[in-house]
Order: C-alpha cells, then sequence, then structure tokens
C-alpha cells in the first residue's frame, strides 16, 4: 500500500537542503497522493517556507540549542520545546519516514519519529558511523562519485520511482522580488547583472576565496562587460562582502528567500561551494563555482553544463576531505582570469 504521510528527515545545512528538492519532487511524483512534511532547521524552514508539495514543516532549532545548552537554567525550555516537536511529529503517525542525512542526529530524529517505515541510505553512503542505526530499509549502494542530488534520487528510487530528475522548486514571495528588484535597478552599468558572493559559512572556511580574487573579478566584469556587479552576503557575513571593497555591497537579507530573490533577478552568480550557488542553479541562474577542498562531480551547481561552470584548483592535494586547513594553497590556485573565463561562457551559453 503506498504511504499516506511521508516524513522527509534532511535539517542542515542549508545547501544539502537544496540538494534534496529534486527528491522531493520526485517522491510527489511516486506518490501524487501521500502528505508530504520535511524536519529541518530554521534557515532551510525558511527557504521551504510555501512550497506547494509541503504540507507540514517541523523545526528543530539546533542552534538554540548549542548556545544554551551549557546553561543548567534554559534546560527546562530547553527539553519542553524538544518533547513538544517530538509529539507532533508522532502525531502525525506517518507511513514512511526518508532519512536524507543518515548521521547520528537523524538516526535519532528517525528513532522517535515513529514512522512505521524508516529507509535510509546504505551503511556504506551514510555520513557517519550509525547513521544508519534506525533505518529499517536501506537503499542499495549507490555509485561511487555521484552528485549529491543523484545520490538522494537514488535513495528515492528504493520506492520505486525512476526517470529524469526533476527540476527543485522554491517558492519565492512576491514582495521579496519586488525588493530584489529594486536593489538591482539602482546598480551602476549597462551589462549583466553579476552576483559576487564572497562569503562561506564559519563551519566551511576553508572553502574561501580571498576577497582579493573577488576585486579582480569585479573590475575585469565591469571593464570588459560593463557588469552591475551587486556583491551579497548573509547573517554575519558583511565584513566579508566589505572586504572585496567594491560597489555595490547588497542591503541586508531577512533570509535565505530574499538571498534567492536576489539570484533570481540576476544573469548569473560566482561563488564557493555555499548555499546561493546551489539557490542559483535551482532557479535555472547560470554560475560559477570555485572549488578547492570540495569534489565538484559531487558538491558542483547541478546540472554541471554550459550554464553552470566550475573553476577547479590545480592544486595537486585538490579535492581532499579536510575541514580545516592551515595554508589554505587550493583557493590560492583558483585565477581571476580563469574565473572571468568561465563567467564569460556561462553568461554567453
Amino acid at each position: 500500500m503506498d504511504p499516506r504521510k511521508i516524513l522527509i528527515i534532511r535539517t542542515s545545512a542549508l545547501g544539502d537542503v537544496i540538494h534534496v528538492l529534486s527528491s522531493l519532487a520526485a517522491l510527489r511524483q511516486r506518490f501524487p497522493q501521500a502528505a508530504i512534511s520535511w524536519l529541518v532547521e530554521p534557515a532551510g524552514a525558511l527557504l521551504l517556507e510555501g512550497h506547494a508539495d509541503l504540507e507540514r514543516i517541523f523545526v528543530f532549532n539546533r542552534g538554540l540549542w548549542k548556545t544554551q545548552w551549557r546553561n543548567p537554567a534554559a534546560w527546562p525550555s530547553l527539553l519542553g520545546s524538544f518533547f513538544s516537536l517530538v509529539r507532533q511529529i508522532r502525531r502525525e503517525r506517518f507511513d514512511l519516514v526518508v532519512d536524507f542525512q543518515c548521521n547520528l542526529r537523524s538516526a535519532l530524529a528517525v528513532l522517535l519519529s515513529g514512522g512505521r517505515r524508516r529507509l535510509g541510505f546504505h551503511r556504506r553512503d551514510a555520513s557517519e558511523w550509525g547513521g544508519w542505526l534506525f533505518t529499517g530499509e536501506k537503499a542499495p549502494p549507490a555509485p561511487p562519485g555521484i552528485h549529491k542530488v543523484e545520490k538522494n534520487l537514488h535513495l528515492v528510487s528504493t520506492l520505486g520511482w525512476s526517470g529524469p530528475a526533476p527540476p527543485p522548486r522554491i517558492a519565492l514571495d512576491p514582495k521579496d522580488l519586488a525588493w530584489a528588484q529594486e536593489a538591482v535597478a539602482s546598480l551602476p552599468g549597462g551589462g549583466p547583472v553579476v552576483l559576487l558572493h564572497p562569503a562561506v559559512s564559519r563551519f566551511g572556511d576553508i572553502k574561501r576565496w580571498s576577497a582579493e580574487g573577488f576585486r579582480d573579478l569585479a573590475d575585469r566584469a565591469r571593464s570588459e562587460l560593463d557588469a552591475r556587479i551587486l556583491i551579497t552576503w548573509g547573517p554575519g557575513e558583511r565584513d566579508m562582502a566589505e572586504a572585496v571593497g567594491r560597489p555595490t555591497v547588497a542591503p541586508p537579507v531577512r533570509g535565505p528567500k530574499q538571498l534567492a530573490a536576489l539570484a533570481a533577478c540576476a544573469h548569473a552568480v560566482v561563488a564557493a561551494d555555499t548555499a546561493i550557488l546551489h539557490i542559483a542553479a535551482a532557479l535555472d541562474v547560470p554560475t560559477v563555482g570555485l572549488f578547492g577542498p570540495k569534489d565538484e562531480r559531487i558538491y558542483g551547481p547541478y546540472p554541471s553544463g554550459p550554464t553552470n561552470r566550475v573553476v577547479r584548483s590545480t592544486a595537486a592535494c585538490s579535492p581532499c576531505r579536510l575541514r580545516r586547513c592551515d595554508h589554505r594553497i587550493c583557493m590560492s590556485l583558483v585565477f581571476p582570469e580563469d574565473v572571468f573565463a568561465a563567467l564569460r561562457k556561462a553568461l554567453r551559453a
């Protein structure tokens, strides 16, 4: 019997949430009558808000736990909100729970969900040891080296879905689009609108390209393309945007939906492996991804092709599995002239 209620578990990070959107569409194709819900952290919830394929969004505020768990006075409130969330999820009596994360945190969520069927990745494909502990059904091993979008779809194929990757969907707010169009309209120049995003998450600092590289790229694009340059940033990232030292720095965004609206108003987006790169690709906006430590075949803008370009570091140690690096030589070997050439090709395509 087809499931009536499905719960997706992919709590973070924002780029990984975007990589599951095609799988959400595939689940909707496979089970058109099912009510689909998603367990996610606050940033992902803001991006998923208003999605036509979702019945409910359950929000786990892990950031609140990280900042307050050392304070015993906050424990009653934290535990109260946690068990309230668990009760809400269990009350839905999900027929099928699909774990697209497969780490210890998501495994606990699978266990607490009370779902009748629990599907996750093969042990070999789990992101952490033990991420597979509480999934009763496991997908066959995924082909090695495939993109994360395709790996997620491989999990859905276990449920009988087949076909090409469905296009992801992000529900943009018309008010956000109007705000973004106004921000873009004031940019100097008459050429294409190019968003440069120099920031990455604090956790992913190893992936960050230099402010000097973005500055050089901005100067080339303005000189040779008369490009209208907008330097974007998210919460806590304004210093990285201003370090580029070139106009125009974007106004503050209220959340990922406004960042997505800015991307939707651009002709191209240039960024390292961070959320806006994948947001732009999902919106079918041309992208140039800057890759050093990460493997672009797995983490690059999807799908790869004429409008989604990648500039790969020439470092011998690239790609790697490190999360911290003292020298970050790989990103210093991403050269502005190569990025500009890729940008021209993406814009032509």
